[in-house]
């Protein structure tokens, strides 16, 4: 994949990347805000010590059962995983050049101290050192939880797919609008009524999806007037279950749209709509990251059974007993 075609495809990374490591560093931030936070791995009373907040120290057992309970990882599952990951997958260019420019707005966002605090609270102890690494990890995490879906589409994706699924994206240009009725008085449809200004935001949009590094998501940021704009337009999965929860001509387009096809403009009642079908296979819906995302959400278990079944396949075996009840107690807390 060429620089053009990486940048078309991962338009949003800087702000997927500020969501994983801030997300998962937000509860020591937020908990010991405007604090004195020095990390180091000193022995108090034969007990290691994960930091000191204001010189009062935390106990490493403590700080680990703290980030199992709110993560649902230890350090030592972290590791385990991470070593999983290595022989899985080879680390490719691509990995590397989506690693390094995630790990670039990272810093251009957040101090570096804040940075090291949050990769050594998710078991990168080598700190800022680690930030590529820790993305390397999480695309090869994120290719391990698609090939375990795609085994397991029964189980994860056939119902919430349905029936003639796809990911729709949208981009919305508000106008007034006038209702079409038929002789019974039924809403058939919608005319347009948009100003001069509107028009030419229209045109500008349909001419920038011409271009030839054309990224439907960046432009739908940059244009939308819809709360979906921050995803990219992105609006989820849309068939024919739950079609009845959008104006008919927009569940009726976007269900006829072929995998990446573009639609022209249509028109609801909040004005005109260009959408885009995402992925209506297996493999396409799972490349997206806000559809893959709400899926890991819907199954808590999910990955730590993908990278359980991974390690099992790769003859990785826990031997701690602790690990393994800890692990245990996780997949049955989150499945009742």
């Amino acid at each position: 994949m060429d620089k053009k075609e990486l940048f078309k495809k991962y338009w949003f990374v800087g702000v997927i990347a500020i969501a994983l490591l801030a997300f998962v560093g937000m509860y020591a931030a937020d908990a010991y805000k405007n604090r004195d936070i020095v990390v180091n791995n000193k022995q108090i009373d034969g007990k290691y010590v994960a930091y000191t907040v204001d010189g009062e120290p935390v106990y490493a057992d403590d700080f680990y059962a703290s980030l199992f309970e709110t993560s649902g990882l230890s350090q030592t599952v972290v590791a385990y995983e991470r070593a999983i990951f290595a022989q899985a997958y080879e680390t490719t260019e691509e990995m590397m050049t989506l690693a390094s420019n995630s790990a670039a707005s990272i810093l251009s966002r957040y101090s570096q101290e804040y940075v090291e605090q949050s990769l050594k609270s998710m078991g990168y102890t080598n700190g800022i050192d680690d930030l590529k690494q820790y993305y390397i990890d999480s695309q090869k995490q994120e290719l391990l939880v698609k090939e375990y879906i795609l085994a397991h589409q029964d189980e994860y994706l056939a119902d919430k797919q349905g029936t003639n699924g796809r990911v729709i994206y949208h981009i919305l240009v508000k106008c007034d609008t006038t209702a079409i009725t038929d002789e019974e008085g039924n809403i058939t449809g919608y005319e347009a009524n948009p100003t001069d200004e509107q028009k030419e935001k229209l045109t500008q949009i349909q001419d920038a999806l011409k271009a030839e590094d054309a990224s439907f998501e960046y432009i739908a940021y940059s244009y939308s007037e819809d709360g979906s704009s921050s995803n990219g337009g992105y609006l989820g999965m849309v068939n024919e279950e739950n079609r009845g929860n959008y104006d008919a001509t927009f569940a009726a387009t976007a269900l006829s749209l072929a995998e990446g096809e573009i639609s022209e403009p249509i028109v609801s009642a909040y004005g005109y709509h260009i959408i885009k079908n995402a992925g209506s296979t297996a493999e396409k819906i799972l490349d997206d990251y806000y559809y893959l995302s709400e899926l890991e959400s819907s199954y808590p278990t999910m990955a730590v059974k993908a990278i359980m079944a991974k390690g099992e396949e790769l003859g990785f075996e826990i031997v701690d007993e602790d690990l393994k009840a800890q692990i245990a107690s996780q997949l049955e807390s989150e499945e009742n």
